[in-house]
């Protein structure tokens, strides 16, 4: 019996809602406007409620709609935190 090997591509995202937004980007939009319930806490100032719910909802954002050379903003962000918290290896060289 012959195997053959078909290409796939993975890259691309089925957009559903629409046609315009995928799950994921409606997963992100979604989350992006529940942060409006950061303005239901009584303790915090206005000042920082808005400041906190405007890089909140543009992080979503970002992630829902923006590209990084062909990456989206959500995966780039995962491959930067892993980048800073990985377990790295110092080495201690004596100076001459």
């Amino acid at each position: 019996m012959q195997v053959y090997n078909v290409p796939y591509n993975f890259n691309h995202e089925e957009k559903i809602f629409g046609g315009y937004v995928s799950i994921r980007q409606a997963i992100y939009l979604i989350s992006g406007a529940s942060m409006l319930i950061i303005f239901f806490v009584p303790i915090v100032n206005i000042f920082m409620k808005s400041l906190l719910f405007i890089l909140l909802a543009t992080m979503f954002i970002m992630f829902a709609f923006l590209k990084i050379d062909e990456t989206n903003a959500d995966k780039y962000f995962i491959y930067i935190l892993n980048f800073f918290f990985r377990k790295k290896k110092y080495i201690l060289e004596k100076g001459k």
